[in-house]
Protein backbone atom coordinates (compact mmCIF):
# COMPACT_ATOMS: atom_id res chain seq x y z
CA UNK A 1 0.00 0.00 0.00
CA UNK A 2 2.77 2.29 0.87
CA UNK A 3 4.33 1.47 -2.61
CA UNK A 4 1.47 2.31 -4.38
CA UNK A 5 0.76 5.58 -2.50
CA UNK A 6 4.54 6.78 -3.42
CA UNK A 7 4.02 5.54 -6.78
CA UNK A 8 0.43 7.47 -7.62
CA UNK A 9 2.26 10.83 -6.16
CA UNK A 10 5.13 10.57 -8.08
CA UNK A 11 2.62 10.28 -11.02
CA UNK A 12 0.27 13.17 -10.07
CA UNK A 13 3.92 15.08 -9.55
CA UNK A 14 5.47 14.42 -13.25
CA UNK A 15 1.84 14.42 -14.97
CA UNK A 16 1.80 18.31 -13.69
CA UNK A 17 5.08 18.96 -14.71
CA UNK A 18 3.63 17.60 -18.10
CA UNK A 19 0.56 20.06 -18.28
CA UNK A 20 2.77 23.31 -17.64
CA UNK A 21 3.73 22.51 -21.50
CA UNK A 22 0.28 22.46 -22.02
CA UNK A 23 -1.72 26.04 -23.57
CA UNK A 24 -2.99 27.29 -20.31
CA UNK A 25 -4.04 30.75 -21.59
CA UNK A 26 -5.04 31.88 -25.25
CA UNK A 27 -4.93 35.56 -26.67
CA UNK A 28 -7.99 35.53 -29.27
CA UNK A 29 -7.40 38.06 -32.32
CA UNK A 30 -9.35 40.53 -32.27
CA UNK A 31 -8.44 42.52 -35.30
CA UNK A 32 -12.20 42.90 -36.56
CA UNK A 33 -12.90 44.24 -33.25
CA UNK A 34 -10.27 46.77 -33.21
CA UNK A 35 -11.53 48.03 -36.95
CA UNK A 36 -14.92 48.51 -35.67
CA UNK A 37 -14.28 50.95 -33.29
CA UNK A 38 -11.98 52.62 -35.75
CA UNK A 39 -15.68 52.56 -38.20
CA UNK A 40 -17.54 53.83 -35.24
CA UNK A 41 -15.05 56.68 -34.50
CA UNK A 42 -15.36 57.86 -38.16
CA UNK A 43 -19.02 57.42 -38.59
CA UNK A 44 -19.61 60.01 -36.21
CA UNK A 45 -17.33 62.12 -37.48
CA UNK A 46 -18.54 62.25 -41.36
CA UNK A 47 -21.99 62.99 -39.34
CA UNK A 48 -21.04 65.51 -37.23
CA UNK A 49 -18.87 67.28 -40.05
CA UNK A 50 -22.09 66.73 -42.77
CA UNK A 51 -24.30 68.58 -39.71
CA UNK A 52 -21.52 71.18 -39.61
CA UNK A 53 -21.95 71.74 -43.20
CA UNK A 54 -25.79 71.77 -43.48
CA UNK A 55 -25.92 74.36 -40.29
CA UNK A 56 -23.69 76.78 -42.96
CA UNK A 57 -25.73 76.17 -46.04
CA UNK A 58 -28.66 77.00 -43.19
CA UNK A 59 -26.89 80.13 -42.55
CA UNK A 60 -25.89 81.32 -46.06
CA UNK A 61 -22.08 81.67 -45.55
CA UNK A 62 -19.99 81.77 -48.05
CA UNK A 63 -19.09 79.02 -50.95
CA UNK A 64 -15.01 78.73 -49.96
CA UNK A 65 -16.28 78.07 -46.64
CA UNK A 66 -18.67 75.30 -47.84
CA UNK A 67 -15.85 73.71 -49.87
CA UNK A 68 -13.40 73.51 -47.00
CA UNK A 69 -16.02 71.80 -45.26
CA UNK A 70 -16.64 69.18 -48.23
CA UNK A 71 -13.40 68.62 -48.10
CA UNK A 72 -13.28 67.38 -44.90
CA UNK A 73 -16.12 65.48 -44.91
CA UNK A 74 -14.80 64.01 -48.28
CA UNK A 75 -11.17 63.08 -46.43
CA UNK A 76 -13.25 61.12 -43.47
CA UNK A 77 -15.75 59.52 -45.96
CA UNK A 78 -12.48 57.85 -47.61
CA UNK A 79 -11.07 57.12 -44.18
CA UNK A 80 -14.13 55.03 -43.05
CA UNK A 81 -14.43 53.38 -46.90
CA UNK A 82 -11.15 52.23 -46.13
CA UNK A 83 -11.96 50.70 -42.95
CA UNK A 84 -15.00 49.34 -43.90
CA UNK A 85 -13.32 47.66 -47.12
CA UNK A 86 -10.54 46.30 -44.76
CA UNK A 87 -13.30 44.62 -42.29
CA UNK A 88 -14.64 42.97 -45.08
CA UNK A 89 -11.46 41.59 -45.84
CA UNK A 90 -11.04 40.56 -42.56
CA UNK A 91 -14.44 38.78 -41.85
CA UNK A 92 -13.84 37.05 -44.92
CA UNK A 93 -10.48 35.45 -44.07
CA UNK A 94 -11.72 34.83 -40.35
CA UNK A 95 -9.42 36.69 -37.74
CA UNK A 96 -10.39 34.31 -34.87
CA UNK A 97 -6.96 33.00 -34.54
CA UNK A 98 -5.53 33.12 -31.25
CA UNK A 99 -1.97 32.75 -29.79
CA UNK A 100 -1.77 29.73 -27.23
CA UNK A 101 1.16 30.38 -24.20
CA UNK A 102 2.50 27.63 -21.82
CA UNK A 103 3.93 27.86 -18.89
CA UNK A 104 6.75 26.23 -20.26
CA UNK A 105 9.14 27.27 -22.07
CA UNK A 106 7.17 30.62 -20.74
CA UNK A 107 7.47 33.03 -23.22
CA UNK A 108 4.70 35.40 -24.74
CA UNK A 109 4.33 35.38 -28.42
CA UNK A 110 5.93 37.87 -29.84
CA UNK A 111 3.02 39.36 -31.53
CA UNK A 112 1.72 40.10 -28.28
CA UNK A 113 2.18 43.52 -26.41
CA UNK A 114 1.16 45.59 -23.39
CA UNK A 115 -1.73 48.55 -23.60
CA UNK A 116 0.13 51.09 -22.08
CA UNK A 117 -2.71 53.07 -21.98
CA UNK A 118 -5.04 50.76 -20.01
CA UNK A 119 -1.84 50.97 -17.91
CA UNK A 120 -1.60 54.60 -17.67
CA UNK A 121 -5.67 54.72 -16.92
CA UNK A 122 -6.44 52.49 -14.44
CA UNK A 123 -3.09 53.76 -12.35
CA UNK A 124 -1.41 50.18 -12.72
CA UNK A 125 2.20 49.45 -12.38
CA UNK A 126 3.79 47.96 -15.55
CA UNK A 127 3.07 44.24 -16.08
CA UNK A 128 7.03 42.30 -14.80
CA UNK A 129 6.52 39.62 -17.10
CA UNK A 130 10.01 38.66 -16.29
CA UNK A 131 8.74 38.29 -12.90
CA UNK A 132 5.93 35.69 -13.98
CA UNK A 133 8.39 33.71 -16.19
CA UNK A 134 10.73 33.37 -13.27
CA UNK A 135 8.00 31.98 -10.95
CA UNK A 136 7.11 29.31 -13.63
CA UNK A 137 10.22 28.15 -13.92
CA UNK A 138 10.37 28.17 -9.48
CA UNK A 139 7.03 26.26 -9.63
CA UNK A 140 8.34 23.72 -12.24
CA UNK A 141 11.67 23.77 -9.64
CA UNK A 142 9.41 23.27 -6.43
CA UNK A 143 7.56 20.13 -7.79
CA UNK A 144 10.90 18.44 -9.25
CA UNK A 145 12.49 19.17 -5.58
CA UNK A 146 9.26 17.88 -3.96
CA UNK A 147 9.91 14.52 -6.44
CA UNK A 148 13.63 14.13 -5.77
CA UNK A 149 12.36 13.99 -1.86
CA UNK A 150 10.14 10.89 -2.07
CA UNK A 151 12.84 9.59 -3.75
CA UNK A 152 15.30 9.89 -0.89
CA UNK A 153 12.52 9.14 1.31
CA UNK A 154 12.32 5.21 -0.09
CA UNK A 155 8.97 4.54 0.10
CA UNK A 156 9.27 5.19 3.68
CA UNK A 157 5.78 7.31 4.52
CA UNK A 158 7.07 8.01 7.95
CA UNK A 159 10.21 9.55 6.67
CA UNK A 160 10.99 13.07 7.39
CA UNK A 161 12.00 13.52 4.19
CA UNK A 162 7.71 13.07 2.63
CA UNK A 163 7.19 16.28 5.13
CA UNK A 164 9.70 17.93 3.43
CA UNK A 165 8.49 17.09 -0.42
CA UNK A 166 4.83 17.93 1.05
CA UNK A 167 6.30 21.80 1.26
CA UNK A 168 7.99 21.95 -1.69
CA UNK A 169 4.38 20.27 -3.32
CA UNK A 170 2.84 22.98 -0.94
CA UNK A 171 4.60 25.68 -1.95
CA UNK A 172 4.72 24.98 -5.58
CA UNK A 173 0.49 24.85 -5.62
CA UNK A 174 0.85 28.61 -4.49
CA UNK A 175 3.11 29.84 -6.92
CA UNK A 176 0.83 28.04 -9.95
CA UNK A 177 -2.55 29.69 -8.81
CA UNK A 178 -0.09 32.98 -8.61
CA UNK A 179 1.07 33.19 -11.98
CA UNK A 180 -2.24 31.67 -13.39
CA UNK A 181 -4.13 35.00 -11.63
CA UNK A 182 -0.94 37.09 -13.28
CA UNK A 183 -1.91 35.93 -17.04
CA UNK A 184 -5.10 36.07 -17.18
CA UNK A 185 -4.76 40.08 -15.75
CA UNK A 186 -2.13 41.02 -18.19
CA UNK A 187 -3.50 44.14 -20.24
CA UNK A 188 -2.83 43.17 -24.12
CA UNK A 189 -2.82 45.62 -26.61
CA UNK A 190 -5.48 45.38 -29.62
CA UNK A 191 -5.80 43.14 -31.98
CA UNK A 192 -5.49 40.36 -29.55
CA UNK A 193 -7.42 40.65 -26.06
CA UNK A 194 -6.70 39.73 -22.90
CA UNK A 195 -5.98 36.04 -22.09
CA UNK A 196 -8.65 33.39 -21.78
CA UNK A 197 -8.24 31.02 -20.06
CA UNK A 198 -8.38 27.14 -21.50
CA UNK A 199 -9.53 23.88 -18.94
CA UNK A 200 -6.13 23.30 -18.75
CA UNK A 201 -5.01 25.07 -15.48
CA UNK A 202 -7.33 23.14 -13.71
CA UNK A 203 -5.85 19.92 -13.60
CA UNK A 204 -2.84 21.88 -13.62
CA UNK A 205 -3.56 22.67 -9.68
CA UNK A 206 -6.26 20.02 -8.80
CA UNK A 207 -2.83 17.10 -9.81
CA UNK A 208 -0.77 19.02 -7.21
CA UNK A 209 -3.58 18.78 -4.71
CA UNK A 210 -3.93 15.38 -4.55
CA UNK A 211 -0.91 14.60 -4.35
CA UNK A 212 -0.29 16.49 -1.40
CA UNK A 213 -3.51 15.27 -0.01
CA UNK A 214 -2.34 11.51 -0.39
CA UNK A 215 1.26 12.53 0.70
CA UNK A 216 -0.20 13.83 3.80
CA UNK A 217 -3.05 10.93 4.32
CA UNK A 218 -0.44 8.51 4.02
CA UNK A 219 1.79 9.40 7.02
CA UNK A 220 1.40 7.61 10.26
CA UNK A 221 1.70 10.88 12.03
CA UNK A 222 -0.35 13.12 9.80
CA UNK A 223 -1.53 15.24 12.72
CA UNK A 224 2.15 16.56 13.66
CA UNK A 225 3.12 16.99 10.02
CA UNK A 226 0.31 19.23 9.06
CA UNK A 227 1.36 21.46 12.61
CA UNK A 228 4.88 21.13 10.72
CA UNK A 229 3.87 22.52 7.48
CA UNK A 230 1.13 25.50 9.47
CA UNK A 231 4.21 26.81 11.47
CA UNK A 232 6.67 26.90 8.23
CA UNK A 233 3.77 28.96 6.73
CA UNK A 234 2.95 31.27 9.66
CA UNK A 235 6.81 31.49 9.54
CA UNK A 236 6.97 32.35 6.30
CA UNK A 237 4.82 35.02 6.45
CA UNK A 238 6.59 36.81 9.71
CA UNK A 239 9.74 36.56 7.92
CA UNK A 240 8.11 38.23 4.48
CA UNK A 241 7.55 41.54 5.58
CA UNK A 242 11.19 42.11 7.44
CA UNK A 243 12.69 40.48 3.98
CA UNK A 244 10.33 42.87 1.65
CA UNK A 245 11.79 45.80 3.78
CA UNK A 246 15.53 44.99 3.13
CA UNK A 247 14.66 44.20 -0.50
CA UNK A 248 13.48 47.21 -1.00
CA UNK A 249 16.52 49.06 0.49
CA UNK A 250 18.62 47.79 -2.09
CA UNK A 251 16.04 49.30 -4.96
CA UNK A 252 15.05 52.84 -6.50
CA UNK A 253 12.39 54.24 -6.11
CA UNK A 254 11.09 54.00 -9.64
CA UNK A 255 11.86 50.14 -8.89
CA UNK A 256 9.36 50.20 -5.74
CA UNK A 257 6.72 51.98 -7.33
CA UNK A 258 6.43 49.03 -10.20
CA UNK A 259 5.45 46.36 -7.66
CA UNK A 260 6.76 43.88 -5.32
CA UNK A 261 10.01 41.97 -5.53
CA UNK A 262 11.48 38.67 -3.85
CA UNK A 263 14.73 39.87 -5.21
CA UNK A 264 17.63 41.92 -4.23
CA UNK A 265 18.60 45.32 -6.71
CA UNK A 266 21.71 47.14 -6.55
CA UNK A 267 20.72 50.18 -5.23
CA UNK A 268 21.39 50.12 -1.17
CA UNK A 269 24.77 52.63 -1.68
CA UNK A 270 22.98 55.01 -3.84
CA UNK A 271 19.88 55.10 -1.32
CA UNK A 272 22.53 55.03 1.73
CA UNK A 273 23.99 58.08 -0.05
CA UNK A 274 20.68 59.95 -0.36
CA UNK A 275 19.91 59.26 3.00
CA UNK A 276 23.05 60.72 4.90
CA UNK A 277 22.64 63.76 2.20
CA UNK A 278 19.35 64.77 3.56
CA UNK A 279 21.15 65.23 7.17
CA UNK A 280 20.17 62.24 8.28
CA UNK A 281 23.03 61.04 10.96
CA UNK A 282 22.43 57.62 11.59
CA UNK A 283 24.86 57.48 14.58
CA UNK A 284 23.41 60.24 16.54
CA UNK A 285 20.09 58.50 15.57
CA UNK A 286 21.22 55.39 17.44
CA UNK A 287 22.52 56.77 20.30
CA UNK A 288 19.34 58.78 21.13
CA UNK A 289 17.18 56.08 20.69
CA UNK A 290 19.54 53.55 22.48
CA UNK A 291 19.66 55.81 25.77
CA UNK A 292 15.89 56.36 25.63
CA UNK A 293 14.91 52.50 24.79
CA UNK A 294 17.29 50.44 26.96
CA UNK A 295 17.37 53.03 29.47
CA UNK A 296 13.54 53.05 30.10
CA UNK A 297 13.49 49.12 29.20
CA UNK A 298 15.68 47.97 32.49
CA UNK A 299 13.78 50.44 34.78
CA UNK A 300 10.16 48.92 33.47
CA UNK A 301 11.59 45.56 33.91
CA UNK A 302 13.19 45.52 37.40
CA UNK A 303 10.68 47.50 39.70
CA UNK A 304 7.74 45.73 37.32
CA UNK A 305 9.65 42.24 38.48
CA UNK A 306 9.70 43.69 42.38
CA UNK A 307 6.05 45.04 42.59
CA UNK A 308 5.34 41.56 41.15
CA UNK A 309 7.22 39.85 43.43
CA UNK A 310 5.55 42.17 46.64
CA UNK A 311 2.38 41.77 45.36
CA UNK A 312 2.77 37.67 45.28
CA UNK A 313 4.64 37.27 47.93
CA UNK A 314 3.13 39.28 50.66
CA UNK A 315 -0.54 39.50 51.56
CA UNK A 316 -0.78 42.98 53.17
CA UNK A 317 -4.44 44.94 53.44
CA UNK A 318 -5.38 46.71 50.32
CA UNK A 319 -3.18 44.13 48.17
CA UNK A 320 -5.80 42.95 46.02
CA UNK A 321 -7.37 46.90 45.76
CA UNK A 322 -4.34 47.89 44.69
CA UNK A 323 -3.82 44.83 41.91
CA UNK A 324 -7.21 45.99 40.32
CA UNK A 325 -5.91 49.52 40.24
CA UNK A 326 -2.97 48.40 38.44
CA UNK A 327 -5.14 46.48 36.46
CA UNK A 328 -7.88 49.97 35.96
CA UNK A 329 -4.71 51.84 34.44
CA UNK A 330 -4.42 49.32 31.53
CA UNK A 331 -7.67 50.33 30.14
CA UNK A 332 -6.69 54.14 29.95
CA UNK A 333 -5.22 54.52 26.62
CA UNK A 334 -1.70 56.90 26.39
CA UNK A 335 -3.16 59.36 23.70
CA UNK A 336 -5.90 60.34 26.47
CA UNK A 337 -2.93 61.31 29.19
CA UNK A 338 -0.79 62.77 26.32
CA UNK A 339 -1.70 65.85 26.80
CA UNK A 340 -1.68 66.79 30.58
CA UNK A 341 1.73 64.51 30.40
CA UNK A 342 3.22 66.93 28.18
CA UNK A 343 1.74 70.20 29.84
CA UNK A 344 3.40 68.28 33.48
CA UNK A 345 6.52 68.12 31.85
CA UNK A 346 6.33 71.65 30.56
CA UNK A 347 5.84 72.70 34.22
CA UNK A 348 8.78 70.57 35.29
CA UNK A 349 11.23 72.52 32.88
CA UNK A 350 11.83 68.73 31.32
CA UNK A 351 11.06 69.24 27.62
CA UNK A 352 13.75 68.73 25.68
CA UNK A 353 15.19 66.15 28.07
CA UNK A 354 15.37 62.37 28.11
CA UNK A 355 14.09 62.02 31.72
CA UNK A 356 10.36 61.93 30.69
CA UNK A 357 10.68 59.24 28.43
CA UNK A 358 12.42 56.91 30.74
CA UNK A 359 11.73 57.55 34.36
CA UNK A 360 7.92 57.33 33.80
CA UNK A 361 8.75 53.45 32.39
CA UNK A 362 9.16 52.76 36.07
CA UNK A 363 5.24 52.38 36.15
CA UNK A 364 4.83 49.52 33.47
CA UNK A 365 1.24 48.12 34.71
CA UNK A 366 0.85 45.96 31.68
CA UNK A 367 4.65 44.61 32.47
CA UNK A 368 3.50 44.14 36.24
CA UNK A 369 0.65 42.30 35.55
CA UNK A 370 2.31 39.40 33.48
CA UNK A 371 4.76 39.29 35.64
CA UNK A 372 2.44 38.83 38.57
CA UNK A 373 0.71 35.49 36.53
CA UNK A 374 3.97 34.24 36.05
CA UNK A 375 5.08 34.58 39.34
CA UNK A 376 1.56 33.04 40.26
CA UNK A 377 2.37 29.55 38.46
CA UNK A 378 5.89 28.76 39.16
CA UNK A 379 7.29 30.34 42.43
CA UNK A 380 7.23 28.20 45.07
CA UNK A 381 6.01 30.59 48.23
CA UNK A 382 9.18 27.71 49.84
CA UNK A 383 12.23 28.82 47.82
CA UNK A 384 11.82 32.53 49.73
CA UNK A 385 10.64 30.99 53.49
CA UNK A 386 14.13 28.93 53.06
CA UNK A 387 15.96 32.11 51.96
CA UNK A 388 14.64 34.03 55.40
CA UNK A 389 15.42 31.43 57.23
CA UNK A 390 19.04 31.50 56.21
CA UNK A 391 19.27 34.91 57.25
CA UNK A 392 18.75 36.44 53.63
CA UNK A 393 17.56 40.03 53.71
CA UNK A 394 14.35 40.56 51.17
CA UNK A 395 16.31 42.12 48.55
CA UNK A 396 18.44 39.80 48.94
CA UNK A 397 16.05 37.16 48.43
CA UNK A 398 14.39 39.02 45.31
CA UNK A 399 17.81 39.78 43.47
CA UNK A 400 19.65 36.09 43.97
CA UNK A 401 16.92 33.83 43.83
CA UNK A 402 13.60 34.79 42.75
CA UNK A 403 14.88 37.04 39.57
CA UNK A 404 16.64 34.43 38.36
CA UNK A 405 13.69 32.55 38.13
CA UNK A 406 11.90 35.09 36.17
CA UNK A 407 14.12 35.59 33.19
CA UNK A 408 12.12 33.90 30.61
CA UNK A 409 9.32 36.40 32.01
CA UNK A 410 11.42 39.22 32.34
CA UNK A 411 13.20 38.47 28.73
CA UNK A 412 9.71 38.61 27.19
CA UNK A 413 8.81 41.85 28.59
CA UNK A 414 12.31 43.41 28.19
CA UNK A 415 11.57 42.65 24.12
CA UNK A 416 8.19 44.01 24.40
CA UNK A 417 9.51 47.14 26.02
CA UNK A 418 12.44 47.77 23.78
CA UNK A 419 10.37 47.33 20.60
CA UNK A 420 7.74 49.84 22.01
CA UNK A 421 10.09 52.55 23.28
CA UNK A 422 12.21 51.96 20.24
CA UNK A 423 9.33 52.86 18.18
CA UNK A 424 7.61 55.29 19.88
CA UNK A 425 7.04 58.14 17.58
CA UNK A 426 4.38 60.75 19.50
CA UNK A 427 5.55 61.04 23.14
CA UNK A 428 9.22 62.31 21.63
CA UNK A 429 7.88 64.19 19.58
CA UNK A 430 5.68 65.82 21.76
CA UNK A 431 8.84 66.67 24.26
CA UNK A 432 11.90 66.68 21.67
CA UNK A 433 12.46 69.66 19.58
CA UNK A 434 16.13 69.63 19.93
CA UNK A 435 17.30 68.30 16.23
CA UNK A 436 20.23 66.57 17.90
CA UNK A 437 17.98 64.59 20.41
CA UNK A 438 15.73 62.86 17.72
CA UNK A 439 15.41 59.74 17.53
CA UNK A 440 15.60 57.09 14.53
CA UNK A 441 11.37 56.92 14.24
CA UNK A 442 11.64 60.94 14.54
CA UNK A 443 14.15 60.94 11.44
CA UNK A 444 12.74 58.71 9.49
CA UNK A 445 9.40 60.21 9.44
CA UNK A 446 10.59 63.90 8.31
CA UNK A 447 12.20 61.75 5.33
CA UNK A 448 8.97 61.43 4.15
CA UNK A 449 8.34 65.34 4.21
CA UNK A 450 10.57 66.17 0.92
CA UNK A 451 8.35 68.66 -1.06
CA UNK A 452 9.43 67.99 -4.31
CA UNK A 453 10.34 64.07 -4.30
CA UNK A 454 9.75 61.29 -1.64
CA UNK A 455 12.68 58.93 -2.19
CA UNK A 456 11.88 55.91 -0.92
CA UNK A 457 14.47 53.89 -1.23
CA UNK A 458 16.11 56.22 1.09
CA UNK A 459 13.11 55.58 3.88
CA UNK A 460 13.26 51.90 3.60
CA UNK A 461 16.90 52.16 4.17
CA UNK A 462 16.31 54.34 7.22
CA UNK A 463 13.52 51.80 8.22
CA UNK A 464 16.04 48.72 7.97
CA UNK A 465 18.41 50.04 10.46
CA UNK A 466 15.66 51.16 12.44
CA UNK A 467 14.60 47.72 12.85
CA UNK A 468 18.15 45.90 12.77
CA UNK A 469 18.88 46.58 16.47
CA UNK A 470 15.48 44.84 17.40
CA UNK A 471 16.20 42.15 15.47
CA UNK A 472 19.44 41.81 17.52
CA UNK A 473 17.42 41.83 20.56
CA UNK A 474 15.57 39.72 19.92
CA UNK A 475 17.93 36.90 18.74
CA UNK A 476 20.03 38.02 22.27
CA UNK A 477 17.15 37.15 24.60
CA UNK A 478 14.99 34.73 23.08
CA UNK A 479 17.25 31.46 24.61
CA UNK A 480 15.73 33.27 27.80
CA UNK A 481 12.42 32.60 26.51
CA UNK A 482 12.67 29.10 25.34
CA UNK A 483 15.00 28.02 28.20
CA UNK A 484 11.92 26.62 30.54
CA UNK A 485 9.37 27.77 32.01
CA UNK A 486 9.42 25.42 35.42
CA UNK A 487 13.64 26.03 36.12
CA UNK A 488 14.30 26.05 39.33
CA UNK A 489 10.54 24.47 40.64
CA UNK A 490 10.50 23.12 44.21
CA UNK A 491 8.89 19.36 44.21
CA UNK A 492 6.76 19.67 47.94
Amino acid sequence: MKTTRWIIVSLLLLATLGLMFMPVARFPDDALGAIQADIDKFTKRVSDYQATYDRYVSQGDPQDKLDKQQDKIDKAQATLDGYLQEAEELAKADSGNALSYAMLPGKLPEELSFDQARINESKIYQPNIETVYALEYAAAGLLVLALVFMLLGNRKLVSPFYSVSALFTLAAILVLGYVLLRLKALPIKDPFTDAKMTNWQYPLLILPILALLINAAGVKNTKRTMIYVLCAALSLLSILPFWLMFVNATRSTYQIQQGMSLLPSTFFQSNLQILTGKQFDILVGFKNSAIIAFGATLLSVYFSSLTAYGLSVYNFKGSKFLYGFILAIIMIPGQVTATGFYMFMYRLGLVNSYIPLIIPAIAAPGTVFFLKQYLSANLQLSLVEASRIDGAGEFLTFNKIVLPLMMPAMATMGIMAVIGSWNNYITPLMLLSNPTMKTLPMMVQELRGDIYRTEYGSIYVGLSLTALPLLVVYFALSKYIIAGVAVGGVKE
